[in-house]
C-alpha cells in the first residue's frame, strides 16, 4: 500500500505540503522583517527631515531677529547717509551669507540696495511677497524666484516702523542653492535616497531629479498617480509617511520604482514649505539580503531535514527513487549557496566575514575592496582589529570577544589602506562559514551624516551665543500662561534672580505698575497686532523699581506662537534726563533773575540816594526822619533781595579769596548760635588738614546763615544742627550719574538738622527763587536759592537728602584750591577822609545821575555831569581838570570801556572807577572785570562808594 502510495506521487505531495508550509512561514517572517526595516527607514528619514526643517526655520528666525533689531535704528528708518553706511557695513560683514541687502519704502520703491545700487528707485510693489508685506506689515518670506544673475533666491522682508507708522521694510536676498546645499543636499538615506522641498503652492523648490526644480509637483504627480495622496497632504501643511510607485523613464520604456517617503512642513512665518525625504524600496531589500539569505538557509535546512527524515522513514520503500531525491536536494543546496554568494558579492554596502576568536578575515565583497583600497588577497591577510585606529583597538577586541548569537549595532571608526580614518555604522550577526564559527558585518560610511550633524550643532551654538550674550534681556513667553519658556542671562542680571528662581516666575511677578488684567490685555493686543513697543516698570528681586523699554514680537516656533521680547533697562537714562531737565529749569530761572538786576538796581540807587539826601537836608528831630528811615530800610532790604537773586543766578561779581573754611565756620559760630536760638544745639566737627578753597568769605557767611536759618525754621520745638567739614575726591564713576559735577578734589561741608524734613516734591523745588513752605509774610523764598547760586558761581555743587520727620542733610562741595595757604584777611580800613578833587560822573539814567551827583557832593567832591559817553569825551577833550571818571558800564551807543579807551588816548593817566547794575557776564563781555581795574556794583552805598573812590585815586 505504501509502495503504491509512493508510486502515485504521494511522497511528492507530502514533500510539497511541507515545503509550502516552510515557504509560508518564511514569507511571513520576511514580510515582518521588511516592515520593520521600512519603519526604521521612516524613523531615519524623519530625523533627517526634522533636522533640515529645524535648521531652515532657525535660519530665518535668526535673520528675522537681526533685521528686526536693525529696523529700529533711527538711521535705518530715516535712510540718511548714516543709515546707508550702516547697511554697507552690515552687508560687508555678512556677504558670505547674503547676496543683497535692501531698504524699501511703504509704497514698494527701493530706497537703497547693496551691492546692486543701480536698482535704487525701482518699484517692486507688484511682487506677491511685497504685496503681502504691505497688507500685513509683518515679516514675509518670498517664494523662490530666479534673479537677473541667474540663481534661485529667497527674499526675507522685515517691516520698518517710525513709532507706530509703517515706513516700508528692510530685506535680504539669500541664495537658495546655498541654503539647499547647507540643509537639503546633505541628506542621504542610502545610496539612492534624496530630499526635495515644495512650496505651499506646489512648486518644487529643490529636487535632485533633473528637470523637476521649478515645476509644479501636481503636474509631476500625474505621471505617478499613487503620489497624489501624499502631495495633497503636503500642500495642507500636514506631516506623515507614504509609499508610492514612481514611474521613471529607462530609454523608451517607463519603469515603476517603489519608494518610501516621509514629509513634514517647514514653517517660515507667513508661509510654509514641505520637505520630503524618499528612498527606494530596493535599498531596503538589499539591506535585508543577508537576513533573507540566512532565513532561507534556515528554512532550507529545516526543509532538507524534513526531507531526510521522510527519506529515512520511507527508505525501504523508496530505494528506487532515493538517488533522484538526493540529487534534487544537492541541487537546491547549491542554488541556495549561489544566491547567498551573489547577494554577498553584489551588495553595494561593504561587507566582511571574520572568524570568531581569532578575528581573522574570511571573506570580503567587492564594495569593501573598492571602499577600503585593499585587494582581495590583502584583505584576507588582515585581522578585524587592523581596520580600527589605535585608540579603538582595545575596545573593539573586548566587544568582539563578548558577541555571541545576537545582532550587534554600533558606531566606530575604520581606517583605509591609505591611512584615512572615517566614521562607520556597523551591523553584525553570527553565521557559519566554510565550517568555521564566524560573524558577517555590514558597514555603512556615515561621514556625510556626521558632517551634517556637526553643521547643525554649530548653527545651534551660534544662535545660542547670540541669545545668551545679548546685553539686553531676551525672554520668550507663552502668551496663554504668561510663563517664561526661555530667557538669557542678561534678564537674570537685570532683575537679580538666579536662573532657577526666574524660571518659576510669570510676567505678572516682575511687572511693577500694571495689574494682571492690564498685562493680559497688552499681551492679547500684541498677539493680535504681531508686534509692539512700550515702556514699563519692573521690580527686581530686592524690590527695586527699574524702567524698562520693551520690544515685543509674536513668532512661531515649533508650530507654537510665542511672545518674544527684548527688555532694555533705561533706568539710568531716565535719571540723566531728569537731571538735565532740572539743570535747564534752574538755568532758565537764573537768567530771569539776573535780567531783572540792572533796572531794579538803578531804581534802588535813586531811592536810596534821594532818601539819604533828604536826611541831610531836614533837621534831625523832624518827624520826616522816621519816614526816611523806613524808606532806606526797605530799599536796603530790596537791595539785599537783588543781591540774593544775583547770587542765585551766578551773576554777582565777588572778591574770592583763598580761605580755610574751618576758620570761617569758627568765626561764625557765635553769630549762628544767636541766629538759631537757644532751643537748637549747634555742633561743629572740623576735619584736620582741610584743603584750601577759593571763595568770597561774605558769600560763605551767606551760605551758613541761610542754611542755619532754614534748619532753625524746620525745628520749631528745638533740635540739633550739625556742621562738619571734610576732604573728598569724586571720580568719573560718581560724576557720570550726577550731571552737574566734574571729577576732582573737593572740600565737603555738611549741614544736618533733626527737623521735620521734606517730601520728594518739596525737594525738587527748594532751590527755586520765591519758593517757600512758610506762611505769607514769613519768608521771601530766596534763602536756599541764594545758597544754590553762590555754590554754583564758585564751581561747586550741592545736594540734599531728606525724608519727612527724619531731618535734612545738605552737602556742599567746593573745589579745592591747589595753591598753598589761604590769603590773610585784610585789616579793616580806616574811615576815608573828606573827599577832594573833581569827578566826571557818566550815567545815562537821569534820576540816578542826579542822585549820585548829590551823594558825591556830600562827600566833598566836585562833580562834572555827563549824560552820555559822547558828552564825557567832549568834557575831557576841553582840557578841564578831572581827577577821576566814575562811569556806568552799559550805555546806549557806546559802552564804558570803549569810552574810557577814547579818553585815555588823550589822558592816559586818568583814574577810572566802573559801576554797573548789570550782571557779571554782561560786564565781562565789555571787558571790565579784569585784573587792575576798579569796579563797584549797583545800587551804590555811600560809604562803600567813598572807600572805592579813595582806593582808586590812591592806586
Amino acid at each position: 500500500m505504501v509502495q503504491k502510495f509512493v508510486k502515485k506521487g504521494g511522497l511528492a505531495l507530502l514533500i510539497l505540503a511541507f515545503t509550502c508550509l516552510c515557504t509560508a512561514i518564511f514569507y511571513f517572517s520576511y514580510q515582518k522583517a521588511k516592515q520593520s526595516a521600512i519603519s526604521r527607514l521612516n524613523d531615519e528619514q524623519f530625523i533627517h527631515a526634522k533636522q533640515a526643517a529645524r535648521g531652515i526655520e532657525e535660519y530665518f528666525v535668526t535673520w528675522t531677529g537681526i533685521l528686526t533689531s536693525l529696523s529700529r535704528l533711527d538711521a535705518i528708518v530715516a535712510m540718511d547717509p548714516a543709515g546707508k553706511r550702516q547697511m554697507e557695513f552690515f552687508y560687508d560683514a555678512h556677504k558670505d551669507q547674503i547676496r543683497s541687502f535692501t531698504r524699501m519704502d511703504e509704497k514698494g520703491n527701493i530706497l537703497f540696495a547693496v551691492p546692486n545700487r543701480e536698482i535704487s528707485g525701482r518699484n517692486i510693489a507688484q511682487q506677491k511677497h511685497v504685496q503681502e508685506l504691505i497688507a500685513t506689515k509683518k515679516p514675509v518670506v518670498s517664494d523662490v524666484f530666479r534673479t537677473i544673475q541667474g540663481y534661485d533666491a529667497i527674499a526675507l522682508h522685515v517691516p520698518v516702523f517710525e513709532g507706530s507708522r509703517f515706513r516700508g521694510s528692510i530685506a535680504i536676498i539669500v541664495n537658495f542653492q546655498s541654503l539647499a546645499q547647507r540643509y537639503i543636499e546633505v541628506i542621504r538615506v542610502g545610496k539612492t535616497g534624496y530630499a526635495l522641498v515644495v512650496s505651499r503652492d506646489g512648486t518644487e523648490l529643490y529636487c535632485p531629479v533633473p528637470g523637476h526644480s521649478g515645476t509644479n509637483i501636481l503636474a509631476a504627480a500625474k505621471e505617478s498617480p499613487s503620489v497624489l495622496p501624499m502631495v495633497r497632504a503636503m500642500l495642507k501643511g500636514e506631516s506623515g509617511t507614504a509609499s508610492y510607485d514612481f514611474n521613471t523613464k529607462d530609454g523608451a520604456s517607463v519603469k515603476p520604482v517603489k519608494k518610501h517617503a516621509v514629509y513634514l512642513p517647514i514653517h517660515l512665518g507667513n508661509t510654509f514649505w514641505s520637505i520630503v525625504v524618499a528612498s527606494s524600496e530596493q535599498e531596503i531589500l538589499s539591506s535585508l539580503a543577508s537576513y533573507r539569505n540566512r532565513l532561507a538557509l534556515v528554512f532550507s535546512g529545516i526543509l532538507f531535514g524534513g526531507i531526510i527524515i521522510c527519506i529515512l522513514v520511507l527508505r525501504a520503500l523508496l530505494i528506487v527513487r532515493e538517488e533522484d531525491v538526493r540529487q534534487q536536494a544537492e541541487a537546491e543546496l547549491r542554488a541556495s549557496e549561489q544566491r547567498y554568494r551573489y547577494l554577498f558579492e553584489q551588495n553595494p554596502a561593504p561587507m566582511l566575514i571574520y572568524e570568531k576568536g581569532t578575528l581573522q578575515m574570511l571573506a570580503v565583497n567587492d564594495a569593501f575592496a573598492i571602499g577600503y583600497g585593499y585587494s582581495n588577497e590583502e584583505a584576507l591577510a588582515l585581522q578585524l582589529i587592523d581596520l580600527y585606529p589605535e585608540e579603538e583597538k582595545p575596545k573593539i577586541t573586548e566587544v568582539a570577544a563578548g558577541l555571541s548569537g545576537h545582532t550587534y549595532v554600533g558606531e566606530w571608526h575604520h581606517r583605509r589602506k591609505d591611512g584615512t580614518v572615517f566614521p562607520i555604522f556597523v551591523t553584525s550577526h553570527d553565521m557559519t562559514y566554510s565550517g568555521r564559527t564566524a560573524r558577517v558585518a555590514v558597514i555603512t560610511d556615515i561621514t556625510d551624516r556626521k558632517l551634517m550633524e556637526k553643521a547643525l550643532e554649530e548653527e545651534a551654538n551660534f544662535n545660542r551665543l547670540l541669545f545668551d550674550h545679548s546685553p539686553d534681556g531676551i525672554v520668550i513667553i507663552d502668551p496663554k500662561t504668561a510663563r517664561f519658556i526661555n530667557f538669557n542671562a542678561s534678564v537674570c542680571r537685570q532683575l537679580g534672580y538666579s536662573r532657577e528662581e526666574f524660571a518659576q516666575l510669570r510676567v505678572f511677578d516682575v511687572e511693577a505698575v500694571e495689574t494682571q488684567e492690564d498685562t493680559r490685555r497688552r499681551i492679547d493686543g500684541i498677539v493680535r497686532d504681531g508686534r509692539g513697543d512700550f515702556e514699563t516698570m519692573q521690580r527686581t528681586r530686592e524690590g527695586e523699581l527699574r524702567n524698562v523699554q520693551v520690544t515685543a514680537q509674536i513668532l512661531t516656533i515649533q508650530d507654537r506662537p510665542v511672545y518674544y521680547c527684548i527688555w532694555r533697562d533705561i533706568t539710568e537714562h531716565k535719571k540723566l534726563e531728569e537731571q538735565l531737565r532740572q539743570s535747564q529749569k534752574m538755568e532758565s530761572v537764573g537768567r530771569l533773575a539776573g535780567g531783572v538786576a540792572h533796572d531794579f538796581n538803578n531804581m534802588l540807587g535813586v531811592i536810596i540816594g534821594s532818601a539819604d539826601l533828604c536826611q541831610h537836608q531836614i533837621p534831625a528831630d523832624s518827624p520826616l526822619q522816621k519816614y526816611l528811615d523806613h524808606i532806606l530800610k526797605a530799599a536796603k532790604r530790596s537791595s539785599d533781595i537783588t543781591r540774593q537773586l544775583l547770587a542765585f543766578s551766578r551773576k554777582e561779581v565777588v572778591s574770592p579769596k583763598a580761605v580755610n573754611l574751618n576758620s570761617l565756620i569758627i568765626d561764625s559760630e557765635k553769630m549762628l548760635c544767636r541766629l538759631i536760638g537757644e532751643d537748637v544745639k549747634l555742633t561743629f566737627k572740623p576735619s584736620t588738614g582741610l584743603w584750601t578753597v577759593l571763595i568770597d568769605p561774605a558769600q560763605f557767611d551767606q551760605i551758613l546763615m541761610n542754611l542755619s536759618a532754614n534748619s532753625r525754621d524746620a525745628m520749631p520745638n528745638g533740635g540739633t544742627l550739625d556742621i562738619a567739614t571734610g576732604n573728598v575726591h569724586l571720580d568719573a564713576g560718581y560724576c557720570r550719574h550726577h550731571s552737574d559735577t566734574v571729577p576732582g578734589d573737593y572740600v565737603k561741608i555738611t549741614v544736618a538738622d533733626t527737623g521735620t524734613g521734606m517730601d520728594r516734591e518739596t525737594k525738587d523745588h527748594i532751590f527755586e527763587p520765591f519758593f517757600t513752605t512758610k506762611g505769607v509774610g514769613v519768608g521771601t523764598g530766596l534763602g536756599l536759592a541764594t545758597v544754590y547760586g553762590i555754590v554754583t558761581q564758585n564751581n561747586g555743587f550741592i545736594n540734599v537728602y531728606s525724608e519727612l520727620d527724619q531731618g535734612s542733610v545738605f552737602n556742599i562741595y567746593l573745589p579745592r584750591l591747589l595753591e598753598d595757604g589761604a590769603a590773610e584777611e585784610e585789616a579793616e580800613a580806616a574811615p576815608p577822609p573828606k573827599g577832594t578833587g573833581t569827578i566826571l560822573l557818566v550815567e545815562d539814567e537821569e534820576m540816578l545821575l542826579w542822585t549820585t551827583t548829590k551823594i558825591l557832593e556830600e562827600m566833598g567832591y566836585t562833580v562834572q555831569q555827563a549824560e552820555s559817553p559822547a558828552k564825557a569825551i567832549e568834557i575831557c577833550e576841553n582840557g578841564k581838570q578831572i581827577d577821576l571818571v566814575l562811569t556806568d558800564v552799559v550805555m546806549p551807543g557806546m559802552n564804558g570801556r570803549e569810552m574810557v579807551d577814547r579818553i585815555r588816548s588823550t589822558r592816559p593817566d586818568i583814574k577810572v572807577l566802573f559801576m554797573s547794575g548789570y550782571t557779571a557776564d554782561i560786564v565781562a563781555q565789555r571787558g571790565i572785570v579784569e585784573e587792575g581795574m576798579f569796579y563797584i556794583s549797583k545800587p551804590l552805598d555811600a560809604q562803600q562808594l567813598h572807600e572805592k573812590i579813595v582806593q582808586t585815586l590812591a592806586s
